[in-house]
């Protein structure tokens, strides 16, 4: 018999916590995420979409909070399987276009990309930054996570990966996705002139 409790420690054990998901709380402002919550009386799954509008086709009513728990997880769990395998084909690409760069060589690496204007934060040193975007190895595991500006990590942002070279190839696409914006934004400010 599932429980929220248990779902929760699932969850933890096997890496699902950074997906975006809402148990039996306010969904209302919550984007792509996935939802296990009562209403109307009953217990109900559903997604929403990039708007945090409730995706009218995902929603599943049970007639159990067990039952709609225990849907949850499958649904969470495709959801994590889904979001690897999008990492994977993208690392894959990503190895194919660029040398692999470990933390060590990362700053000549953002050196000669021009990506060396941005707050980061290599390694552990991220325990004493603010507002920066952060690669290390947090809790055992490799990650990428924006740290706020209170110095905590951002746990939405946190993104897991088996290994340092994945870790650091998603991270020079964090900066090389700011870096783009910061562009886009220079040629629309030359525009306006």
């Amino acid at each position: 018999m599932a429980t929220i409790e248990s779902v929760h420690a699932v969850m933890a054990a096997e890496g699902l916590g950074g997906l975006g998901h809402v148990i039996d709380g306010d969904h209302a402002n919550s984007t792509d995420c996935l939802v296990v919550a009562r209403r109307d009386g009953a217990w109900v799954t559903f997604s929403t979409d990039e708007r945090a509008t409730v995706v009218d086709e995902s929603v599943r009513t049970y007639p159990s909070e067990s039952d709609a728990l225990e849907d949850f997880l499958v649904l969470l769990r495709l959801k994590g399987l889904l979001r690897d395998l999008h990492r994977e084909r993208d690392l894959e690409r990503d190895r194919s276009r660029t040398p692999m760069t470990d933390l060590a060589s990362l700053p000549a690496q953002m050196e000669a990309e021009g990506l060396d204007r941005f707050r980061v934060a290599l390694g552990d040193v991220y325990l004493s930054r603010s507002d920066c975007l952060a690669v290390a190895r947090r809790d055992g595991v490799w990650s990428t996570f924006f740290v706020d500006e209170r110095a905590a990590v951002e746990e939405r942002s946190l993104h897991a990966f088996p290994d340092e070279v994945s870790a650091v190839a998603d991270f020079l696409d964090r900066l090389r996705s700011q870096h783009r914006k910061l562009e886009i934004q220079d040629e629309l400010r030359d525009r306006r002139r």
